[in-house]
């Protein structure tokens, strides 16, 4: 993980120099957040997951831009008892804004890999949904889900995190 973040530095300071940059932070919430254990759903217990995280993205070309993104991402706990995992995704990100004037909708996909707490294998990540832009402020809606795997000497198979997040954030432009 620790190279895996020095890489993601090192990205981001080699770009310092450049145009057409921003940083996001931005934060989260989960309301209808499901655990798929081997096809199996369980609820979660908390009343709501969080996300806190920051993003930085280059524009490319009119309305693309590229970057990458860290967030941590505290889930429900199962329902059963059981303590679930929160997780740390690392992630690459593509947005797509169309200009129409003042607001700005746009659309967006992450791809990455998820850190994973509490013996939980670590995972593939994704998330995809739409959101609108105003005066460097964001509002989303998106599908995300966090891929992970058990395993004890009681029961052996994958868990996964799938959801529904209403996120904000806020634009940082260099």
């Amino acid at each position: 993980m620790k190279k895996l973040l020095i890489g993601l530095f090192l990205v981001v300071g080699l770009s310092a120099f450049s145009d057409n940059q921003v940083v996001e932070i931005k934060g989260g919430m989960d309301f209808g957040g499901k655990y798929d254990i081997d096809d199996i759903w369980f609820g979660g217990d908390a009343k709501m997951g969080l996300e806190l995280g920051a993003e930085y993205r280059y524009k490319v070309y009119p309305g693309l831009e590229l970057g990458g993104g860290l967030a941590y991402q505290s889930h429900k706990k199962l329902k059963n008892g059981g303590e679930g995992f929160n997780s740390v995704p690392v992630y690459a990100t593509v947005k797509y804004s169309f200009d129409t004037g003042d607001v700005k909708p746009y659309l967006k996909t992450d791809l990455g890999y998820s850190f994973n707490n509490n013996d939980y294998n670590n995972g593939f990540y994704y998330g995809a949904g739409v959101g609108v832009s105003f005066n460097n402020f964001n509002a989303e809606l998106m599908y995300k889900e966090n891929k992970s795997k058990y395993s004890s000497f009681l029961w052996d198979g994958n868990i996964n995190y799938k959801r529904v997040t209403l996120g904000f954030g806020y634009n940082i432009p260099f």
